[in-house]
């Protein structure tokens, strides 16, 4: 069987996931191109509506197993607003707009409903970079999580000399845009990667120790920039 279409392995059941879609987006695309060449159909009537394959990724992260919803709406968004250009209802300029409509309010939302942060300041991150860089060596050995928000920046932080009690689960929340975090974390952590990205990268490099008694889940979006989690 195809390995692309990613069987379950308990069950057999067939998932459906965004490297599926684009697959089997590109062979239709071929199909539409071999009746062309026939005369059968004109192509360019076809691909005008080729934005709606970002409509389609973006519907496969929102219904998957572990949801992305930032992710998967900033996909269905981008998607309409191409197909609106594609069919001469919009410029360029007005899918700009929307981009950093969203991205406004994307921080905006997470400054007015930020994290519920434990008081404690030295286990706890909380940094934001706008058009700058910054880098942050985290050394407690009671760490508990925190947010990260680079913006046209980026932002480093080093945990590899930070602990946390055995049996604890912190969770760092990340927004990337038209910038860069790097997360560098211990060897004898699970890392477990529940962001998403839009134009961009969100990357879980890090040797993970499957059944480690820490665990760090970094969460978030990435767009137009990226995340990347490494020892």
């Amino acid at each position: 069987m195809d390995p692309t279409l990613n069987p379950d392995e308990t069950t057999g059941e067939i998932k459906v996931t965004p490297r599926v879609v684009l697959g089997l987006c590109v062979m239709l695309a071929g199909l539409v191109l071999a009746l062309d060449s026939l005369g059968f159909i004109e192509a360019g009537n076809i691909f005008r509506f080729w934005p709606l394959i970002l409509v389609a990724i973006g519907a496969v992260k929102w219904m998957s197993p572990v949801p992305q919803k930032m992710s998967a709406f900033i996909w269905i968004v981008a998607g309409v607003a191409f197909l609106l250009v594609s069919l001469g209802r919009m410029s360029f300029g007005g899918v700009w707009a929307m981009i950093l409509f969203l991205v406004g309010a994307k921080i905006a939302w997470k400054a007015l409903r930020p994290m519920a942060l434990p008081r404690d300041a030295d286990s706890v991150i909380d940094l934001m970079q706008f058009m700058g860089g910054t880098k942050t060596v985290v050394t407690t050995q009671d760490f508990k999580g925190g947010q990260v928000t680079a913006v046209m920046g980026g932002c480093e932080i080093d945990l590899r000399h930070a602990s946390m009690p055995e049996g604890r689960a912190a969770v760092i929340d990340t927004f990337a845009f038209w910038g860069g975090i790097e997360i560098r974390v211990p060897d004898d952590w699970e890392v477990v990667s529940q962001g998403g990205a839009a134009l961009g990268g969100f990357v879980n490099n890090a040797r993970s120790q499957p059944g480690s008694k820490r665990r760090l889940v970094v969460t978030g979006l990435a767009v137009m920039g990226g995340v990347e989690v490494k020892n």
